[in-house]
């Protein structure tokens, strides 16, 4: 899997990152996409939280008030990404459950709402990505609520990872969905 790195190649991770989870909850029946609740998510409940990640990130490059980061060093994709795994490992399943219950899906949603909000959002942070220089991307500090300090550079960085991961964890349950068999009582 490709690494991106200059803002370039981070702005285009997320462009494709925004087609593919686009393409894949298009492609679910409204039964699939809108199950779950605050406490065990459905597809749509991923889908709300990743509109919200791009929405909050793209409000912090926007603001140009970020506080100088402590290292004015950016890590790398891997980095990033290993940080954000041991961050997540590190955290309590109550505490997770106490974030996730912030999202919430309105009432009457459809799909192509959903995804047209995801797809709003991803594109209104990359265009505030690109007003930033790479040397500032490196020098800005924004806070993750599990990670911490975070380069501009290393948050849009963690958003391609998150998005990424979301779109994994989302296939991977509804493919292990649809290898249980409905016969039996806890449906395996």
């Amino acid at each position: 899997m490709f690494h991106p790195s200059t803002t370039p190649e981070v702005l285009a991770a997320l462009e494709s990152s925004a087609r593919d989870i686009a393409a894949f909850f298009s492609s679910q029946p409204d039964e699939v996409l809108f199950t779950g609740d605050p406490d065990h998510w459905g597809p749509a409940h991923h889908l709300v939280h990743l509109t919200r990640t791009s929405a909050v990130i793209e409000r912090g490059l926007r603001s140009r008030t970020l506080p100088r980061h402590s290292t004015g060093h950016s890590r790398t994709y891997a980095e990033v990404r290993d940080a954000a795994t041991s961050s997540l490992g590190a955290t309590s399943r109550e505490r997770l459950l106490e974030m996730g219950r912030e999202v919430v899906i309105g009432p009457h949603p459809t799909c192509a709402e959903l995804v047209q909000s995801f797809l709003s959002a991803s594109a209104r942070l990359r265009e505030a990505a690109m007003a930033w220089s790479e040397e500032d991307l490196d020098r800005r500090a924004l806070t993750h609520p599990l990670i911490g300090e975070l380069t501009a550079r290393e948050m849009l960085l963690f958003c391609v990872v998150h998005e990424r991961h979301h779109l994994k964890l989302v296939r991977t349950r509804l493919g292990q969905q649809a290898h249980r068999s409905p016969w039996s009582p806890d449906g395996r």
